[in-house]
């Protein structure tokens, strides 16, 4: 079983993230491929500082990642608004879908629903703002959310950097974004998400 602290997988990050940086310095696609920032380790959140630590922030067309200010350090962490209400226990937010937000917005807002980390498991989920509302007014009900992955380097490591990015856009964005292709111009047939372009062209994902 992987661990949410893992190691290898955060090793395997920091070389596809050398390859992409020279991929997208070759074709240009516009994504936004952060440099390292290192952040003190977080006892509570095994392995997700160091695996942050690897970039500042990585974007493309579809999602933004981005180091929360909640651990930035181990203080940060301390004293971050916890709500004793909310029914998924005050989750970390790790990145936001961004295809909602128009281009020219993008630097104005944080972006458009959240991806989750959940503080006591580590495991990755994608939960829809309309059932995250539901459970407030109905915290009873079933929890209907989708795990992606056990932990946040090996989020990373295969959906974001990986073969599992197509699927992530699925989740969370629908299958028709994810297959959505140019249709005109010198690029027509390719996907129209510039990330998913770097990943082909860096032979990481389909």
């Amino acid at each position: 079983m992987t661990s949410p602290d893992d190691p290898a997988a955060r090793g395997e990050i920091r070389e596809k993230l050398a390859l992409l940086r020279r991929v997208e310095a070759e074709h240009g696609f516009g994504v936004v491929i952060g440099e390292p920032a290192p952040l003190e380790p977080i006892p509570d959140l095994p392995g997700v500082a160091e695996t942050y630590s690897l970039f500042d922030r990585v974007e493309g067309d579809n999602f933004r990642f981005a180091q929360p200010a909640a651990i930035r350090s181990p203080a940060a962490w301390a004293a971050r608004p916890v709500d004793p209400d909310d029914p998924m226990g005050s989750p970390l937010p790790i990145g936001h879908e961004v295809h909602s937000v128009p281009p020219g917005l993008r630097g104005e807002i944080t972006g458009g629903a959240p991806i989750y980390l959940d503080v006591e498991d580590l495991d990755v989920y994608w939960m829809e703002p309309d059932d995250y509302v539901f459970q407030y007014e109905h915290p009873d009900s079933d929890v209907e959310f989708t795990v992606i992955a056990p932990g946040l380097a090996t989020f990373f490591n295969e959906h974001v950097f990986g073969p599992g990015y197509p699927e992530l856009v699925a989740t969370v964005l629908g299958p028709g974004v994810r297959d959505r292709r140019i249709r005109t111009g010198r690029h027509a047939g390719e996907y129209a998400d510039s990330w998913r372009r770097l990943l082909v062209a860096a032979g990481l994902a389909s």
